[in-house]
């Protein structure tokens, strides 16, 4: 893939001062893993290559990281013929299926300074969704980013000297054109082939169409153009929940499965507040 599938979470990294450092190298790691087992087997020299960070730093990020609970870590001792003993590591990050945004890989690639590349990743998270708009004062965005307001403004200061942001009224807006926010489906017929597709091959009749439902369903799984083996994926979020299929579903059914229920609940009592809300005379 060319893209790397970032959590909005990464703001409740708790790894202290070196936070944007942490979260780059975290990225970087992402990026070399299998999207399908979320297992990457990059080495020390690599990550050093990639983020412009020497070997002894890479190592003191990856224990803040693992300390932290941000990935896990598993390491293997293997002989070489020409370095002896040498320690390797490999990397998984949990899948997530929820809250994040699509980010480039060409963005790893740009040299950007580690502090900088990581603390553009945390002003992304805090965007308005699908956008690269920050609508935030420096206080607000360092309060949602876990940072101090002297840092973030220093982080701000120097992301517009670089030309990465820009001004706007009332915040902030990325420039840096790294950031994948097309993606996204214009009307709820993506979502209801998925769905029919899915019935299919489970050998059961496709379900009627409920445009409150596939509204419910397009507010989570709106990203195309995903692999069925991501876990984003509604098709993959399917066969995970729905293992069997009873005779007769219907777009509700997997609303439940999905555990959707309470985002459903909420459109069906605003559309029957609409629904209710004239005056018969």
């Amino acid at each position: 893939m060319n893209y790397t599938v970032i959590p909005k979470s990464i703001v409740n990294f708790q790894t202290g001062n070196s936070k944007p450092v942490d979260i780059y190298v975290w990225a970087t790691i992402k990026c070399c893993s299998n999207h399908k087992t979320n297992i990457s087997h990059v080495t020390e020299e690599k990550l050093s290559l990639l983020t412009g960070l020497d070997e002894r730093t890479i190592r003191r990020v990856i224990k803040r990281l693992k300390d932290a609970g941000c990935l896990t870590v598993q390491t293997i001792v293997k002989e070489d013929a020409d370095r002896g003993f040498i320690r390797r590591n490999s990397y998984y990050i949990k899948p997530t299926s929820k809250d994040y945004f699509f980010l480039d890989n060409s963005f790893f690639k740009k040299n950007y300074p580690a502090k900088i590349a990581g603390f553009l990743l945390l002003l992304k998270s805090v965007c308005l969704n699908n956008t690269d708009t920050v609508q935030w004062s420096n206080s607000q965005i360092a309060k949602a980013v876990g940072l101090s307001r002297n840092t973030v403004t220093a982080l701000l200061n120097e992301c517009r000297q670089l030309g990465l942001i820009k001004t706007i009224e009332k915040g902030y807006e990325l420039t840096a054109g790294c950031f994948i926010n097309h993606s996204i489906r214009k009307t709820d017929a993506g979502i209801y082939k998925e769905i029919c597709d899915f019935c299919k091959v489970k050998g059961v009749a496709v379900p009627k169409r409920n445009k409150s439902a596939l509204s419910v369903l397009l507010t989570k799984y709106n990203a195309i153009d995903v692999p069925n083996t991501e876990p984003i994926s509604l098709t993959y979020q399917l066969d995970k929940r729905c293992k069997t299929l009873p005779e007769k579903v219907s777009l509700p059914y997997f609303i439940k499965a999905l555990d959707m229920q309470e985002q459903y609940r909420e459109i069906l009592e605003l559309e029957n507040e609409k629904f209710t809300g004239f005056d018969f005379i």
